[in-house]
Protein backbone atom coordinates (compact mmCIF):
# COMPACT_ATOMS: atom_id res chain seq x y z
CA UNK A 1 0.00 0.00 0.00
CA UNK A 2 1.20 3.57 -0.63
CA UNK A 3 2.48 5.44 2.40
CA UNK A 4 -0.23 8.08 1.77
CA UNK A 5 -3.74 6.56 1.86
CA UNK A 6 -5.31 9.35 -0.22
CA UNK A 7 -2.54 10.50 -2.54
CA UNK A 8 -2.62 13.74 -4.51
CA UNK A 9 -1.15 13.14 -7.95
CA UNK A 10 -0.40 15.56 -10.77
CA UNK A 11 -0.42 14.09 -14.29
CA UNK A 12 1.30 16.25 -16.90
CA UNK A 13 0.50 14.72 -20.29
CA UNK A 14 -0.94 16.18 -23.49
CA UNK A 15 -2.86 13.04 -24.48
CA UNK A 16 -6.41 13.42 -23.15
CA UNK A 17 -7.31 9.77 -23.67
CA UNK A 18 -4.34 8.56 -21.65
CA UNK A 19 -5.22 10.98 -18.84
CA UNK A 20 -8.78 9.68 -18.84
CA UNK A 21 -7.67 6.04 -18.77
CA UNK A 22 -5.18 6.59 -15.99
CA UNK A 23 -7.78 8.50 -14.02
CA UNK A 24 -10.08 5.48 -14.16
CA UNK A 25 -7.25 3.22 -12.96
CA UNK A 26 -6.41 5.59 -10.10
CA UNK A 27 -10.00 5.90 -8.91
CA UNK A 28 -10.30 2.13 -8.76
CA UNK A 29 -6.92 1.45 -7.13
CA UNK A 30 -6.88 4.48 -4.80
CA UNK A 31 -10.53 5.46 -4.12
CA UNK A 32 -9.55 8.48 -2.01
CA UNK A 33 -6.95 9.82 -4.42
CA UNK A 34 -6.99 13.23 -6.10
CA UNK A 35 -5.78 13.48 -9.69
CA UNK A 36 -4.84 16.89 -11.04
CA UNK A 37 -4.29 17.10 -14.80
CA UNK A 38 -2.28 19.40 -17.03
CA UNK A 39 -1.67 19.01 -20.79
CA UNK A 40 1.52 21.08 -20.78
CA UNK A 41 4.24 22.57 -18.60
CA UNK A 42 2.55 25.97 -18.75
CA UNK A 43 -0.70 24.53 -17.39
CA UNK A 44 1.12 22.47 -14.76
CA UNK A 45 2.79 25.59 -13.39
CA UNK A 46 -0.65 27.12 -12.82
CA UNK A 47 -1.40 24.43 -10.25
CA UNK A 48 -0.69 25.89 -6.83
CA UNK A 49 2.09 24.27 -4.78
CA UNK A 50 -0.28 23.85 -1.80
CA UNK A 51 -1.65 21.49 -0.67
CA UNK A 52 1.37 19.39 -1.38
CA UNK A 53 1.53 16.67 -4.01
CA UNK A 54 2.56 13.09 -3.34
CA UNK A 55 3.62 12.22 -6.91
CA UNK A 56 4.04 13.84 -10.30
CA UNK A 57 3.58 11.79 -13.47
CA UNK A 58 5.44 13.58 -16.25
CA UNK A 59 5.23 12.79 -19.95
CA UNK A 60 8.60 12.76 -21.72
CA UNK A 61 7.17 14.53 -24.78
CA UNK A 62 5.15 17.67 -24.04
CA UNK A 63 4.04 20.29 -26.57
CA UNK A 64 6.03 23.04 -24.87
CA UNK A 65 9.02 21.21 -23.35
CA UNK A 66 11.03 18.01 -23.05
CA UNK A 67 9.85 16.35 -19.85
CA UNK A 68 13.30 14.97 -19.09
CA UNK A 69 14.53 18.52 -18.47
CA UNK A 70 11.63 19.49 -16.20
CA UNK A 71 12.10 17.38 -13.08
CA UNK A 72 14.04 20.02 -11.20
CA UNK A 73 11.79 22.79 -12.52
CA UNK A 74 8.70 21.06 -11.13
CA UNK A 75 10.39 20.22 -7.84
CA UNK A 76 11.44 23.85 -7.44
CA UNK A 77 7.78 24.82 -7.88
CA UNK A 78 6.06 22.04 -5.92
CA UNK A 79 8.76 21.02 -3.47
CA UNK A 80 10.64 17.69 -3.29
CA UNK A 81 7.88 15.65 -4.93
CA UNK A 82 8.91 12.33 -6.53
CA UNK A 83 8.58 12.41 -10.32
CA UNK A 84 7.62 9.37 -12.37
CA UNK A 85 8.35 9.68 -16.09
CA UNK A 86 5.73 8.45 -18.55
CA UNK A 87 6.40 7.61 -22.19
CA UNK A 88 5.21 5.59 -25.14
CA UNK A 89 8.82 4.48 -25.71
CA UNK A 90 10.91 1.90 -23.85
CA UNK A 91 14.18 3.25 -25.27
CA UNK A 92 17.01 2.29 -22.89
CA UNK A 93 18.89 5.57 -23.33
CA UNK A 94 15.74 7.53 -22.49
CA UNK A 95 15.24 5.45 -19.35
CA UNK A 96 18.85 6.15 -18.36
CA UNK A 97 18.31 9.89 -18.89
CA UNK A 98 15.20 9.79 -16.72
CA UNK A 99 17.00 8.04 -13.86
CA UNK A 100 20.03 10.34 -14.13
CA UNK A 101 17.75 13.38 -14.09
CA UNK A 102 16.30 12.28 -10.76
CA UNK A 103 13.11 10.44 -11.71
CA UNK A 104 11.96 7.72 -9.32
CA UNK A 105 10.64 5.55 -12.10
CA UNK A 106 9.72 5.15 -15.73
CA UNK A 107 6.25 4.03 -16.80
CA UNK A 108 5.54 2.79 -20.32
CA UNK A 109 2.16 3.74 -21.72
CA UNK A 110 1.93 0.22 -23.12
CA UNK A 111 2.05 -1.28 -19.61
CA UNK A 112 -1.02 -3.11 -18.35
CA UNK A 113 -3.33 -1.54 -15.79
CA UNK A 114 -1.93 -3.86 -13.11
CA UNK A 115 1.63 -2.84 -13.93
CA UNK A 116 0.68 0.83 -13.77
CA UNK A 117 -0.87 0.34 -10.34
CA UNK A 118 2.22 -1.56 -9.10
CA UNK A 119 4.47 1.21 -10.37
CA UNK A 120 2.36 3.91 -8.71
CA UNK A 121 2.24 2.01 -5.41
CA UNK A 122 6.01 1.57 -5.39
CA UNK A 123 6.73 5.23 -6.13
CA UNK A 124 4.14 6.44 -3.61
CA UNK A 125 5.78 4.22 -0.98
CA UNK A 126 9.15 5.87 -1.51
CA UNK A 127 10.62 3.24 -3.83
CA UNK A 128 11.75 3.34 -7.43
CA UNK A 129 10.37 1.55 -10.48
CA UNK A 130 12.16 1.15 -13.77
CA UNK A 131 11.52 -1.41 -16.55
CA UNK A 132 13.17 -4.80 -16.24
CA UNK A 133 14.98 -4.17 -19.53
CA UNK A 134 16.94 -1.49 -17.66
CA UNK A 135 18.38 -4.08 -15.27
CA UNK A 136 22.02 -3.58 -16.22
CA UNK A 137 21.89 0.15 -15.56
CA UNK A 138 19.56 0.32 -12.56
CA UNK A 139 20.93 0.49 -8.99
CA UNK A 140 20.50 -2.54 -6.75
CA UNK A 141 17.92 -0.75 -4.59
CA UNK A 142 15.69 -0.08 -7.57
CA UNK A 143 12.51 -2.09 -7.96
CA UNK A 144 12.56 -3.62 -11.42
CA UNK A 145 9.23 -4.08 -13.15
CA UNK A 146 9.00 -6.21 -16.30
CA UNK A 147 6.77 -4.78 -19.01
CA UNK A 148 5.85 -8.12 -20.55
CA UNK A 149 2.08 -7.64 -20.71
CA UNK A 150 1.52 -4.66 -23.04
CA UNK A 151 -1.92 -3.25 -23.62
CA UNK A 152 -3.57 -4.78 -26.67
CA UNK A 153 -5.91 -2.43 -28.53
CA UNK A 154 -9.59 -3.34 -28.39
CA UNK A 155 -11.53 -4.25 -31.54
CA UNK A 156 -12.59 -0.68 -32.24
CA UNK A 157 -9.01 0.55 -31.92
CA UNK A 158 -7.83 -2.25 -34.22
CA UNK A 159 -10.44 -1.10 -36.74
CA UNK A 160 -9.06 2.42 -36.48
CA UNK A 161 -5.52 1.15 -37.03
CA UNK A 162 -6.68 -0.84 -40.07
CA UNK A 163 -8.31 2.27 -41.51
CA UNK A 164 -5.18 4.29 -40.84
CA UNK A 165 -3.32 1.80 -43.02
CA UNK A 166 -5.82 2.53 -45.78
CA UNK A 167 -5.13 6.24 -45.52
CA UNK A 168 -8.65 7.05 -44.30
CA UNK A 169 -9.17 10.55 -42.82
CA UNK A 170 -10.68 11.02 -39.37
CA UNK A 171 -14.12 11.88 -40.78
CA UNK A 172 -14.33 8.60 -42.69
CA UNK A 173 -13.00 6.64 -39.71
CA UNK A 174 -15.60 8.25 -37.44
CA UNK A 175 -18.44 7.11 -39.75
CA UNK A 176 -17.16 3.55 -39.92
CA UNK A 177 -16.44 2.97 -36.21
CA UNK A 178 -19.32 5.00 -34.78
CA UNK A 179 -17.35 7.71 -32.99
CA UNK A 180 -17.21 11.48 -33.24
CA UNK A 181 -14.29 13.04 -35.11
CA UNK A 182 -12.94 14.39 -31.81
CA UNK A 183 -13.01 10.91 -30.29
CA UNK A 184 -11.26 9.48 -33.34
CA UNK A 185 -8.64 12.21 -33.11
CA UNK A 186 -8.03 11.29 -29.45
CA UNK A 187 -7.87 7.58 -30.25
CA UNK A 188 -5.39 8.13 -33.09
CA UNK A 189 -3.27 10.35 -30.86
CA UNK A 190 -3.19 7.71 -28.11
CA UNK A 191 -2.48 4.85 -30.53
CA UNK A 192 0.41 6.63 -32.24
CA UNK A 193 1.89 7.58 -28.86
CA UNK A 194 1.45 4.08 -27.43
CA UNK A 195 3.06 2.53 -30.51
CA UNK A 196 5.85 5.15 -30.51
CA UNK A 197 4.91 6.02 -34.09
CA UNK A 198 5.63 9.30 -35.83
CA UNK A 199 2.81 8.98 -38.38
CA UNK A 200 -0.55 7.32 -38.90
CA UNK A 201 0.93 4.93 -41.45
CA UNK A 202 3.72 3.97 -39.07
CA UNK A 203 1.17 3.21 -36.34
CA UNK A 204 -0.52 0.77 -38.74
CA UNK A 205 2.85 -0.74 -39.73
CA UNK A 206 3.81 -1.32 -36.08
CA UNK A 207 0.44 -2.96 -35.40
CA UNK A 208 1.10 -5.34 -38.30
CA UNK A 209 4.62 -6.06 -37.02
CA UNK A 210 3.20 -6.95 -33.60
CA UNK A 211 0.77 -9.38 -35.18
CA UNK A 212 -2.34 -7.40 -34.21
CA UNK A 213 -3.37 -6.93 -37.86
CA UNK A 214 -2.86 -8.84 -41.04
CA UNK A 215 -1.38 -6.80 -43.88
Amino acid sequence: MPSTPNPRILLVDDHALFRTGLGMILREAFPGSTLLEAPSLAEAMKVGPSPSLDLILLDVHLPDANGLSLIQVLQDHFGPVPVLMVSGSDDASQITQARNAGAVGYLSKSASGAQMVNTLRECLSGGQAFPFSHYEQAPAATVLLACQDPIRPNERQLSILRLLGQGAPNKAIARQVGLSENDVRAEVSWLTEMLDATSRQQAYDVAVQRGWLRP
